[in-house]
């Protein structure tokens, strides 16, 4: 738990520091946010990988290899004063996002009945939990210093993290088979959606129509397309398409696509608002402490969410309950794109979407666990998260160029039309995720354990080779 955590306080560093970056290293907004959409980019590729590696007997030694690899980063940012240096520094942190599904898999071996429900839900929200408790102490630090205390705190985080799990966490139990990795895959979804994150940044910058985002549009699409052709013909993909289409996950991979998108363009609408200093009516000019303790809200309805996804479960059945998630991080959008001029409103705002994500994400990995076999539980709750950080690095993209449409002329900085429709179709994401994740949610297969252990009809053991 504290490895997953450590994880998420480090790969969400970069939603607070992407004003002071484009404040201290003079680079525009919509590069700043790339301090998110890097680390965003790098979680969806290597989480697959992480996630596969988790299914065999490599997962103790990837877990900690993955927690110095971020600490590596972590003084990289500290290090190196740059734009150039922060983008790598951000692209080692991509491997936090991956350490939640190395977490699932180890307390699916190891815990079991109501103690691995508890703990699944307490690691599928640690991301929010995480950027809750993480924020406020980084916003002090930065505002103390700069944006690169952020990163020495993250770099005692992920240390602390490496050594603690290589003294505790157990060696996997013998006869794991080990697995094998797509590097091809890899390049090649890292290529595809790299093409496609610039082309969407750049659209409004560059013109939606010029032959720069034409050509990486372009190319997205052919390297997806060669990646996905790929894909399905290996008998140990990067990403298992099947497994992301299965009847029985569907829903629950669609709803963490669309919320993933909902919640960081939401989310980082409402934090550079805040940080905006104060033109046409827009921006509360707080600094990254103050914005840090606004998000407390976040944290604690994420804190929140899980208990009251386990009763909701018991009384309306587990189908029911992400439509319930997604609706409250829709009505958290909602009431911010009419009010968003004090900091109650801004609390308002992160409390409805932390209750939500808590909800949400808490009810994820028991929909998949329950539907998949055990040897597969690393891979489809990784597919998952692969998916909701997919939706994230669209969603961090598409602010950008949101706002980059709505600049306020006298100012230079974001109008309050461009907060607006972020935040209108931050909401509209998380309505259209409620109705398809209820009916495309089925009810629990017959016979699978609470635990989830039991084989279901959804799926084949292992991938099967056309």
């Amino acid at each position: 738990m504290y490895a997953a955590l450590s994880g998420s306080v480090v790969a969400g560093l970069g939603n607070p520091i992407v004003v002071p970056v484009n404040r201290t290293l003079h680079v525009s907004l919509e590069a700043a946010q790339w301090t998110l959409t890097m680390s965003l980019l790098m979680g969806v590729v290597a989480t697959p990988i992480v996630a596969r590696l988790a299914d065999g007997r490599l997962r103790r030694r990837v877990l900690v290899g993955a927690l110095a690899t971020v600490a590596i980063g972590s003084l990289v940012g500290a290090l190196v004063p740059n734009f150039p240096g922060l983008m790598v520094a951000r692209a080692l942190h991509g491997l936090g996002y991956a350490l939640v599904a190395l977490t699932v898999g180890i307390a699916r071996e190891h815990l079991h009945g109501p103690q691995l429900h508890r703990t699944l839900a307490v690691l599928s929200t640690s991301l929010a939990v995480g950027a809750g408790v993480a924020n406020p102490t980084v916003g002090l630090m930065v505002a103390i210093w700069d944006y690169r205390a952020g990163f020495v705190f993250a770099f005692l985080v992920a240390a602390a993290g490496a050594w603690w799990t290589f003294r505790t966490v157990p060696e996997p139990k013998a006869g794991i088979a080990p697995v094998h990795t797509d590097v091809l895959g890899a390049v090649l979804l890292c290529s595809g959606l790299g093409f496609g994150l610039l082309a969407i940044t750049h659209g409004v910058s560059w013109g939606w129509t010029s032959s720069g985002v034409l050509g990486l549009a372009g190319g997205a699409v052919v390297l997806l397309l060669a990646w996905v052709l790929i894909e399905v013909r290996l008998a140990h993909p990067l990403v298992d398409v099947r497994l992301a289409v299965a009847p029985g996950i569907l829903g629950a991979n669609l709803a963490a696509l669309l919320i993933g998108c909902s919640v960081f363009a939401g989310a980082a609408a409402g934090i550079i608002l805040t940080q905006q200093t104060p033109s046409g009516g827009v921006g509360l000019g707080h600094n990254v402490a103050i914005t840090g303790l606004l998000m407390g809200p976040m944290a604690l309805g994420s804190l929140a969410g899980p208990p009251i996804a386990r009763r909701l479960v018991r009384r309306l059945g587990e189908r029911s309950v992400l439509p319930i998630g997604t609706l409250s991080c829709a009505l958290g959008f909602g009431i911010f794109a009419r009010w968003h001029h004090t900091e109650l409103e801004v609390l308002l705002m992160m409390g409805l979407m932390g209750l939500g994500v808590g909800i949400t994400y808490s009810i994820l990995p028991s929909l998949v666990v329950a539907r998949v076999p055990m040897q597969r539980t690393a891979s489809a709750t990784g597919v998952n998260q692969v998916l909701r950080l997919l939706g994230g690095a669209v969603g961090s993209a598409g602010l950008a160029a949101v706002l980059a449409a709505h600049v306020d002329g006298a100012s230079g900085l974001p109008a309050e039309s461009g907060y607006v429709m972020a935040s209108l179709l931050a909401a509209g994401v998380s309505l259209v995720a409620a109705p398809l994740s209820y009916w495309l949610v089925p009810d629990a297969p017959a016979g699978a354990s609470e635990a989830g252990g039991e084989r279901t009809a959804y799926l084949p053991e292992e991938p099967v080779t056309p």
